[in-house]
C-alpha cells in the first residue's frame, strides 16, 4: 500500500456518480486483496513461528512480544488518525489467531506439518 498517497474521494472527483463510485470501488477491493494477502503472509510466518519454538524448546506464549505489537498498532493509529479501539479490537483477534496456531503446531505429533496452518487460512 502507498503510504504517501490517499485513495481518491468522491468529493475530489468529478464526472458521472457510478463511474467514480465504481472506480473507488475497484480501489476498494484492491486493498482488499492486498490486505487478505498481508494476513495469509502473517499467518505463514506465525507458523514458521510456531515450528522454531516446537523445535527448539521455546514456550508459545510470549507476552513481551504481544505488548510490542499492540504498543505498534496503537502508535500506527494515534499517527494516522484511525480509531485506536478498531486496531486494538483488529490486533485482539490478529494475536489470538497467531496464538491459536503456534499452539496448534507445538501441540502435533508433527504428522501433518501443514495441520495448523491448513486451518487457520481456510477456515471462515
Amino acid at each position: 500500500m502507498n503510504d504517501s498517497a490517499p485513495p481518491t474521494t468522491a468529493s475530489q472527483s468529478t464526472g458521472d456518480p457510478n463511474e467514480v463510485l465504481a472506480s473507488l470501488r475497484a480501489e476498494l477491493d484492491r486493498i482488499d486483496n492486498m490486505l487478505l494477502a498481508a494476513i495469509r503472509d502473517r499467518l505463514a510466518c506465525c507458523r514458521q513461528i510456531g515450528l522454531h519454538k516446537k523445535h527448539t524448546g521455546i514456550p508459545m506464549m510470549q507476552p513481551g512480544r504481544i505488548g510490542v505489537v499492540q504498543q505498534r498498532a496503537s502508535l500506527f493509529a494515534e499517527q494516522h488518525g484511525l480509531n485506536g479501539e478498531f486496531l486494538r479490537q483488529l490486533y485482539e483477534l490478529t494475536i489470538e489467531e497467531a496464538c491459536r496456531l503456534e499452539d496448534a503446531i507445538i501441540q502435533s505429533d508433527g504428522s501433518d506439518p501443514d495441520q495448523g496452518i491448513v486451518v487457520a487460512v481456510k477456515q471462515s
